[in-house]
């Protein structure tokens, strides 16, 4: 052999080992980069569901925010008593001779919130009989409407003395109101 034909061998052995050993060298980096790239590929899809759960989430978050302000502004709680001793605490105004000259409170008995359905919910009547100024009787309309448990005005009867000689005469009112409640369930 010609040692141009060694040379020729000596090279094309060393670009094949060189080769080789590139191969074997690169081909698990270039593998494991195929397999990273694909994992890549599996968080994005991820990290895109994620960002449309996220977006439902808030979504969600914003109508239970929205939900819960309705129940604490526009619904009233049905409290398991009527607790007519707690209202008349509260709807009492100070009998002063100025605003009111005279307020009694009279209750009646339970029964039922709806005649005829089968429901638990009960009304005792609570009936506030005054003597006084119409705005003291707005008032106490006023804070039995405001108040968060169900309350109901079932009728409201005012009758003013116009011959009397005062600027604001005084009203004799009679105001129903309807405290409604669930009483618990009995126990077997």
């Amino acid at each position: 052999m010609s040692s141009s034909r060694h040379l020729g061998v000596a090279i094309l052995m060393l670009v094949l080992i060189v080769g080789l050993g590139g191969l074997l060298l690169v081909w698990p980096s270039y593998r494991e980069a195929g397999g990273i790239d694909l994992q890549i590929q599996e968080l994005r899809k991820k990290g895109e569901n994620y960002s449309l759960q996220s977006e439902e989430i808030t979504k969600l978050t914003t109508e239970l925010e929205a939900l819960n302000h309705r129940i604490d502004t526009g619904l009233k709680v049905i409290p398991d008593s009527s607790d007519i001793a707690g209202l008349m605490r509260v709807l009492s105004l100070p009998v002063d001779g100025v605003h009111v000259r005279d307020q009694t409170f009279t209750a009646g008995p339970a029964r039922e919130a709806v005649v005829g359905a089968k429901l638990a919910a009960q009304i005792q009547p609570l009936t506030v009989d005054m003597e006084a100024r119409f705005d003291a009787v707005f008032a106490l309309m006023r804070v039995a409407e405001s108040m968060d448990r169900l309350l109901r005005i079932s009728s409201v009867n005012i009758v003013c003395d116009r011959r009397q000689n005062e600027n604001q005469p005084y009203a004799k009112a009679s105001v129903v109101l309807e405290a409604v409640f669930e009483p618990p369930e009995e126990g077997p």
